[in-house]
């Protein structure tokens, strides 16, 4: 297999951690409750909530962490504190300690959250960046459907209680990609290594990337060496030439978690209950569909994402979801949802959303983030994802006490909000180098972008 696919599946491995503690405690919420004596709301509460808010830590710290270490070293020691953070419920087995573990396993979901499509964006040839940023979402939502997986395991006999062994196998991919950057894997980024002048390392990444056409490729890197960007502080940031780019990228990160992936991936248990009638054996194979419809979709997106380019995904997969909301809120806000008919439409419904965010927004966000924002304004983006993303999982059970057709129908506003940033504002990024993506968007010409051309360039041959 091609040494360069090895490496972005080994750096995916954080995606793989992500995807698991996203997931498990939809599996083991109610055994962890029992065990650790939760009773009291606001403590289940902050069992999901603290993961967002150490996200968030996470996705802001991930800026500081590149410009003070190397990206390959960034990911060794986002590993060695995962690995810290979920031994911190092993070693005291209290309630107390069970929620600072999830705070600092948060700190290293935001820490993955930006390190690992960076890392891919840099590493990756511009004709294969999308292709390869898919990877991300695709092990995340393998994360997911393993963690989903597991709970066939729940009412088996095991030496170990079930809900140890979920809270503490998300280590091992924490020590297998440590592991492997320190041995097998030990390359740098092309844009790290031109950014701090490692001639020798740059030449050895771009034989492994590009093979015979290698030293070609070390001669364009050269010449791209004065122009490549340096750290930028949060001024800069805010400043006309980075402005407009960030307004989307803090947008669309924000709306992606308010158009409600993380209300129904946190809470579809208690919904597919609510439908089934808590028959739990249904419920469990609904939830197994969520995780295959996950994967399937970030399967997808890698077959389309080079065909079609970022822009039309983006676009035509918001306004699915849109709809699927809007007609899930129908159903649910009359009478037609108590029926039998409206029980299986509400479950169409569900997986029609999980289906159009699954090739779109899910993979593909944060690849385009990668192509047109520095890394502080991809930390920033990714700090109010998971700011988003914890306000709607505190707010979802809240409003829901009223009536659960308000969460979708403004799940759905903000989705139709989205998709009009991505028609009027957002710029087809294909194949286009940093230098090109800056020209456009200080000349904010939003209508056409060759980039077809711009792809059929002789550097990306």
């Amino acid at each position: 297999m091609n040494k360069l696919l090895l490496i972005i599946l080994n750096c995916c491995l954080g995606s793989l951690f992500m995807g698991f503690c996203l997931g498990q405690m939809n599996v083991i919420s109610q055994e962890v409750y029992n065990v650790y004596k939760i009773d009291d709301a606001v403590t289940k509460g902050l069992m999901q909530s603290l993961l967002t808010i150490g996200g968030g830590v996470g996705s802001i710290s991930a800026s500081i962490l590149m410009g003070i270490f190397s990206r390959r070293r960034s990911l060794q020691i986002t590993d060695l504190f995962g690995i810290m953070a979920i031994m911190i419920a092993f070693i005291d087995q209290s309630k107390y300690a069970l929620l600072t573990s999830r705070f600092f396993v948060g700190v290293v979901l935001g820490l993955n959250g930006v390190l690992v499509p960076v890392y891919i964006n840099e590493m990756s040839p511009k004709e294969k960046a999308g292709f390869m940023g898919t990877m991300n979402q695709l092990f995340i939502t393998l994360g997911i459907l393993f963690s989903f997986l597991m709970s066939y395991f729940q009412d088996i006999s095991l030496p170990i209680p079930f809900y140890k062994i979920m809270l503490y196998l998300p280590i091992i991919p924490c020590i297998v990609r440590s592991s492997a950057l320190s041995t097998v894997f030990k390359y740098e980024t092309p844009v790290y290594c031109v950014k701090y002048n490692l001639n020798q390392q740059l030449h050895r990444v771009l034989e492994m990337i590009y093979k015979e056409k290698g030293d070609k490729m070390y001669q364009q890197f050269q010449q791209q060496q004065k122009s490549t960007e340096q750290r930028i502080t949060f001024n800069q940031l805010f400043s006309s030439k980075y402005r407009f780019r960030l307004f989307i990228g803090i947008s669309l990160a924000s709306l992606q978690q308010l158009g409600g992936i993380n209300g129904i991936m946190f809470y579809s248990s208690s919904i597919f209950d609510q439908v089934t009638g808590q028959a739990s054996q249904k419920v469990f194979y609904l939830n197994l569909i969520v995780g295959f419809i996950g994967v399937f979709t970030a399967l997808l997106a890698t077959i389309i994402i080079e065909q079609f380019g970022r822009k039309p995904i983006l676009k035509y997969g918001t306004l699915w979801c849109f709809i699927s909301l809007l007609m899930l809120t129908f159903v649910m806000s009359n009478n037609i949802g108590n029926t039998t008919f409206g029980q299986y439409s509400i479950v169409i419904c569900i997986f029609s959303y999980l289906f159009g965010f699954g090739f779109s927004q899910g993979p593909l966000l944060f690849i385009y983030l990668t192509e047109i924002l520095p890394d502080l304004g991809v930390s920033a983006s990714g700090l109010m994802n998971w700011m988003s993303g914890g306000l709607v999982a505190q707010m979802f059970p809240i409003i829901a006490s009223y009536d659960i057709s308000y969460c979708f129908a403004l799940f759905s506003i903000f989705n139709f909000i989205a998709y009009l940033i991505i028609q009027y504002k957002v710029i087809e990024t294909k194949g286009l180098d940093r230098e090109t993506v800056d020209k456009y968007f200080e000349n904010q010409k939003f209508d056409y972008i060759p980039y077809q051309e711009a792809y059929q360039e002789e550097r990306f041959r």
